[in-house]
């Protein structure tokens, strides 16, 4: 049984609260302007895509705590803590995860703004069971202005999850938390198919109306395909790929719009029902190399299979 309630409980002094709030990592890859001067202006926050994890042993559990980009009112941060102990401050589109033995444990929330001093009280504590060998999903809801860690089902879980990125910004304090131990099922590796860019859109198009009738044929087969080689379907995530000719912001667009175009209409006929979604990756993983740089007939023949859309599917083979 899932309990919230609200209650006051001191945790961390407000000078270590900042410091974990913005002590800033390498490898981020979306940054967050704090409206400070100096150092802290700007802060990396959120770095990889959520991927979905595979199995547990039967000592362990895994907690996944995320947050929204849309459709969440609260502003400013969501402060995560377990068993009263700092996990992570969570922004828009941000998760983060840590496994813990299975049992009884309490998920605090505290809401928090730049600038403005920190509370020493949780807005409110989840108390929950953590099954043996699962994984529990955890969002941050709004309830009376107050932030609510809410379990969520797996399947809806799966598909906010793909729209966001691992918060990175934060270290966990959290005492009882373990190195998470892969069980006798490890996740499978995506299986890829990949399709012609020409075969898909029509010359230098991106939007659904630049879906040729061949490419639209190509789509529809595939998913036939994917529902007829898997038994269950976790995730489908779109790649668009551009060939290096002409610039390289105009690439990395084409691509972007190219993947999104796929994933949108993947999603709309309701074939597959699964988290979708897409990036694009430009001319940065070519397929074939050694065309000629130079725009030509010879040139754009050649770099035919660098125009490609790779959709990935993790999941379940029959």
């Amino acid at each position: 049984m899932t309990a919230v309630k609200i209650k006051p409980q001191r945790f961390l002094s407000n000078f270590l609260m900042v410091f974990l709030l913005f002590a800033p990592l390498v490898q981020a890859q979306t940054s967050l302007e704090t409206g400070q001067a100096g150092n802290n202006a700007r802060i990396d926050v959120l770095g990889s895509v959520f991927e979905p994890q595979g199995g547990l042993g039967a000592s362990q559990s895994r907690l996944v705590v995320y947050r929204t980009a849309k459709g969440n009112p609260l502003p400013g941060a969501t402060g995560v803590f377990v068993h009263g102990q700092y996990h992570t401050s969570l922004v828009p589109g941000g998760y983060s995860m840590l496994c813990l033995a299975p049992g009884s444990v309490e998920v605090g929330a505290r809401q928090f703004r730049v600038g403005r001093n920190a509370k020493d009280n949780q807005d409110s504590v989840t108390a929950l069971q953590l099954p043996s060998a699962q994984t529990q999903y955890l969002s941050v809801t709004e309830e009376s202005g107050r932030p609510v860690m809410k379990p969520v089902p797996a399947a809806q879980a799966l598909q906010e999850l793909s729209a966001t990125r691992l918060q990175i910004h934060t270290v966990s304090r959290v005492t009882k938390a373990q190195e998470c131990v892969a069980g006798a099922v490890p996740a499978p590796a995506p299986e890829q198919y990949s399709l012609s860019g020409d075969t898909l859109f029509a010359f230098g198009k991106s939007d659904r109306a630049g879906l040729t009738s061949g490419g639209l044929a190509s789509l529809d087969s595939l998913m036939g395909r994917i529902r007829s080689e898997y038994s269950r379907i976790d995730r489908v995530h779109v790649i668009g790929h551009a060939d290096p000719l002409g610039s390289v912001s105009a690439n990395e667009r084409l691509s972007v719009e190219r993947a999104d175009t796929v994933r949108h209409y993947m999603q709309i006929t309701g074939q597959i029902s699964a988290p979708f979604s897409s990036e694009g990756r430009g001319s940065r993983q070519l397929a074939k190399t050694g065309c000629a740089s130079a725009v030509s007939a010879r040139s754009i023949a050649c770099n035919q299979p660098n125009r490609r859309v790779v959709i990935e599917v993790s999941g379940q083979r029959r």
